[in-house]
């Protein structure tokens, strides 16, 4: 195992550590609800490919009303048929489709906090369809002074104007809002929250989907994040079976 391997585990260790604890990204209120958003899936009462970005709001409004609650999750490592501007095209026709985050779903304007002690290492507006929109990546480190990363998509346009490159966040602090249509990338209003062990040097470029014959590496260098949401289980957070 070389050197930046060994790092990476060992972040990965201990996010997985009883000893591991995090401010909450976002207030959730309500029980918790995960949502199945895979290729194929009618969980929503309707097939989701090729919905209007008003319709697949709409679906998971309501989806949240029935449970009682104003934040629902959308599954890390899930493969899905939603991502299908031309940014998520690939190479011999395979397309990237593997969900390298969580999804938080709530309404436009909620609060986004950092769950930990954290240096602002990019801010941008990725405006292309079905991209990002504005995104912050924030850098951390571990108990050991190791470095990794969180990822933050589909934002507010705000934190474009009032974060920089450098800033420091203290745990808990608020940094950014839930963006929403069309300015978060046209997506339902949603926060997606990525862990990133190793940028490999890609910025506001680093994937939050994966092609299906690349997933276990991108998956290994973006590890479930279920232990920044206590609220909800690891098994309930992982929309890898649909694949096996």
């Amino acid at each position: 195992m070389t050197r930046v391997q060994s790092a990476r585990a060992d972040v990965a260790a201990w996010l997985a550590s009883p000893a591991f604890e995090a401010e909450p990204v976002i207030a959730v209120d309500g029980p918790p609800l995960v949502l199945d958003l895979g290729r194929g899936s009618s969980a929503l009462g309707e097939a989701l490919e090729g919905l209007t970005v008003e319709r697949f709001s709409a679906l998971i409004d309501a989806a949240m009303a029935r449970a009682g609650t104003r934040c629902a999750y959308g599954r890390w490592g899930e493969e899905r048929a939603l991502y299908s501007s031309e940014h998520f095209a690939g190479e011999g026709g395979e397309r990237r489709s593997v969900h390298l985050g969580v999804d938080l779903f709530c309404a436009a304007g909620t609060p986004v906090h950092s769950p930990l002690p954290a240096v602002v290492e990019i801010v941008a507006n990725n405006a292309r369809e079905l991209d990002y929109g504005p995104m912050v990546i924030l850098r951390h480190r571990n108990a050991g002074g190791l470095a990794f990363f969180t990822l933050y998509g589909h934002l507010g346009p705000e934190c474009l104007d009032t974060l920089r490159a450098g800033q420091r966040l203290d745990a808990g602090e608020v940094f950014a809002n839930v963006g929403g249509p069309p300015v978060n990338g046209n997506w339902p209003p949603h926060l997606h929250f990525q862990v990133v062990l190793d940028l490999l040097d890609l910025g506001r470029e680093f994937p939050g989907v994966a092609r299906p014959s690349e997933a276990r590496r991108w998956l290994a260098l973006s590890p479930n994040p279920a232990p920044f949401f206590p609220g909800v289980s690891a098994a309930e957070l992982d929309g890898r079976a649909e694949r096996n």
